[in-house]
């Protein structure tokens, strides 16, 4: 899904269009035939020479009618076997879910950010350490820790992570702020489980699906 030309020579109009909140809404409506169609679809934005390209994953073909964005779609049958190696690309938001007490004491399910959370506890305990090697260690863990259920098994010596960085959306007319972090992690896996592994490209990886994370994109990796 990609910007048509005359869009993408403006670039004041592009600006308009391409916010992070405007992506995911256009990305919605591609798919909101009804008010309760819940989401059945995963999406990637980013820019390629300085222009938005959008990757989607979804079980129905999107509807457009508009004249601003392109859309082309092909089908999506992979065929998997137990030890492929594949290379990937996907974009996570890397958080646990702990459960805490409130003053009232309710247990309450949190999610927080592994790397802030790791980062705190070195502050704590005063120790050094490099921004950089805090997010690839944590997002390694993170992935590696979902490839069982995931029917995947990550290349950990083979697996880059980085820009890690706050993604805030300002949501509805009350203009409530919904702020994410994200990681971008590009590697190398082996396929353990080939239907587990179907399922999991098919409904993403992690939480914030709908705002552009979880879609793990795929292909034939060299030895």
């Amino acid at each position: 899904m990609t910007l048509n030309r005359e869009a993408a020579i403006s670039g004041r109009f592009r600006d308009l269009v391409t916010g992070p909140y405007q992506v995911h809404e256009v990305i919605w409506n591609l798919f909101a035939d009804h008010p309760d169609r819940r989401r059945d679809f995963l999406y990637r934005a980013e820019l390629t020479g300085g222009d938005p390209v959008v990757y989607l994953l979804s079980a129905r073909e999107p509807v457009y009618e508009g004249n601003v964005w392109s859309i082309l779609s092909k089908p999506f049958h992979p065929v998997l076997q137990e030890g492929d190696l594949l290379s990937f690309r996907i974009r996570v938001n890397p958080v646990v879910t702990k459960t805490e007490p409130d003053p009232e004491r309710k247990r309450i399910r949190h999610r927080h950010d592994i790397i802030m959370d790791a980062k705190r506890r070195l502050n704590e305990a005063n120790l050094p350490f490099a921004m950089s090697d805090l997010v690839q260690q944590e997002s390694v863990r993170w992935l590696s820790q979902r490839g069982e259920n995931g029917g995947f098994s990550i290349c950990e010596d083979r697996v880059i992570a980085g820009g890690y960085r706050k993604m805030q959306f300002s949501q509805g007319r009350k203009k409530n702020t919904i702020s994410i972090s994200v990681v971008d992690c590009d590697g190398v896996l082996w396929v353990t489980d080939p239907d587990l592994f179907f399922q999991m490209l098919c409904n993403g990886l992690g939480p914030a699906k709908g705002f552009g994370c979880g879609l793990m994109m795929v292909k034939r990796a060299a030895l």
